[in-house]
């Protein structure tokens, strides 16, 4: 019996369970299985979320339907950047804060902390303030993942002349130790005595931990399994100044050279920076360093000239590999748990002008790299030429681009804020792939608004003397952005020197001593 035989109901049952690659292949076979597909909720509901980089919630009342109008208003509104209300919170002066997972959380003092689950008006999100009086220890710093209620904070505690950081692992909700932890409720590692600051990120079951002094020189990184306290890789290096989980088993690790300027001034470059991919399940059991470590593979950056140095680096992507939301939070739909832009920052500096460059590149750009590793293959050298030009964008960092409010990429897109006159303008650039081919294959060439530009022609970075040759990258964007913020009778918004974006949010920071807020966009 044909296919086209069988009854339509069973016909697009079949086709709603296949991948959506496949079911745009149906609808591509003829006349009648296109109008099938088109007339079917679910099928359309299906490509959509894909389309759209999301994945169905867990079930509710909510029928495909339901769901359906949702994903669009949600689409919409952020395609046009038109939230749909606003929520401010003051900012506390307990010196450390976080966004993750659509909860910002904040220090209030020395042992308590003040949360806030950001609502949303289309997903259905309610707005959540609960404050943990004492977590029992004095905060140095702190991370969190909400879908695991889990609280990492930081304490520096003292024994003699020996110095530790305890990395307590508690419930998000109620500050008392995580049921999945560890008996003890903490990790324990030994620091020299000196100042530290901390990178904390997860990834389902593992914990990454980046202690740098305060030299650069003097980095550790360590990931755990938090839940059952094993050290999974304990590393040892120079100028390695940010990770970020590219799987829950590969990590990237920034690094890039100490040079110092010969007699005229110039940097004899040897290497450029670089991003290593770390294999976890290869990582050796003792501590490691860096330089002697068999890291899978390296992201090579085109060679600097002469006259410029790096000076740091900043890896960024939020949230973490295989993140989902909380099932009690009952959203229809999330981001997608592989569809991941990473944002480094690199600030280069020629001993007078600073400048620093936005590096935006998908995973997809890593994990098509790693594919075409043999077996056994360590320490590939992928060049600049193999993965850049094609594989993601240089962008030249706004002057307001901060190392402090880091929270600016989340799933996809990129958000930064931009002066216009006297005013700002919230600016996101969205990398997803499958929207752009879409609507390059659907219109030939996307339609220009005052407010939304489809970038696909390829930039050259175009200052003059900081890269030995020409710089060129092509990764297709669509270039988004605001009404004009932050002037006078702009509907409150004030002034903001900052931008953060969660899934359901666009946050403006001000920082200022008589203007302490998070302004929260609300979509």
């Amino acid at each position: 019996m044909e296919l086209i035989g069988l009854p339509a109901e069973l016909l697009v049952t079949i086709i709603a369970n296949l991948d959506v690659r496949d079911i745009l292949r149906c609808r591509e076979v003829c006349v009648y299985f296109k109008h099938l597909i088109d007339d079917d909720v679910h099928a359309q509901y299906k490509i959509e979320l894909a389309l759209a980089g999301m994945e169905d919630g867990p079930p509710s009342a909510l029928t495909p339907s339901d769901r359906l109008a949702i994903l669009r208003e949600r689409q919409e509104a952020w395609k046009t950047l038109t939230w749909k209300a606003r929520t401010e919170y003051d900012m506390r002066r307990g010196g450390v804060w976080e966004l993750y997972g659509g909860v910002l959380a904040q220090a209030d003092g020395d042992s308590t902390l003040v949360c806030a689950q950001l609502p949303s008006v289309i997903r259905g999100i309610e707005e959540k303030v609960w404050t943990i009086e004492d977590v029992g220890v004095k905060i140095r710093d702190f991370g969190m993942d909400p879908a695991q209620d889990l609280l990492v904070a930081i304490e520096h505690h003292t024994e003699g002349s020996e110095m530790f950081s305890r990395v307590h692992l508690r419930s998000l909700a109620t500050g008392r130790i995580h049921p999945d932890a560890p008996k003890t409720g903490m990790l324990v590692h030994q620091l020299r005595p000196e100042r530290y600051s901390y990178t904390i990120q997860t990834s389902e079951d593992f914990l990454g931990l980046l202690i740098q002094g305060p030299e650069e020189a003097a980095c550790e990184l360590l990931i755990w399994n938090w839940k059952s306290g094993s050290l999974r890789i304990h590393l040892c290096g120079e100028f390695m100044p940010s990770f970020s989980f590219l799987t829950s088993r590969y990590i990237l690790l920034t690094t890039y050279p100490d040079e110092d300027p010969d007699e005229e001034g110039n940097f004899p470059h040897t290497i450029t920076s670089r991003i290593l991919v770390l294999d976890l399940d290869a990582a050796p059991d003792a501590p490691a360093k860096l330089s002697e470590l068999d890291y899978l593979c390296a992201f090579h950056y085109p060679m600097l000239s002469n006259n410029f140095t790096t000076l740091a680096m900043s890896l960024r992507s939020d949230p973490g590999p295989h993140w989902r939301p909380s099932p009690s939070l009952k959203v229809p739909f999330h981001i997608s748990r592989t569809d991941r832009l990473f944002v480094n920052t690199i600030w280069l500096t020629d001993g007078h002008a600073h400048i620093a460059l936005l590096s935006l590149i998908p995973a997809s750009t890593f994990l098509s790299a790693l594919s075409s590793l043999a077996p056994g293959e360590t320490r590939r050298d992928f060049e600049w030429s193999e993965w850049g030009p094609r594989g993601s964008r240089f962008v030249v960092a706004p002057s307001r681009h901060t190392p402090v409010w880091v929270c600016y990429v989340y799933g996809m897109t990129f958000a930064m804020v931009l002066r216009a006159g006297s005013q700002q303008v919230i600016m996101t650039l969205d990398f997803n792939q499958l929207d752009i081919q879409r609507t390059l294959c659907s219109e030939g060439e996307a339609q220009t608004t005052e407010n939304a530009r489809l970038v696909t022609e390829t930039t050259e970075f175009r200052r003059a003397g900081v890269f030995r040759e020409p710089v060129q990258t092509s990764l297709p964007y669509w270039l988004r952005k605001t009404r004009p913020l932050g002037g006078e009778g702009s509907e409150g918004e004030g002034h903001f020197e900052a931008v953060m974006i969660s899934e359901d949010s666009l946050i403006m920071v001000s920082s200022q001593h008589h203007i302490r807020k998070y302004r929260v966009l609300t979509f």
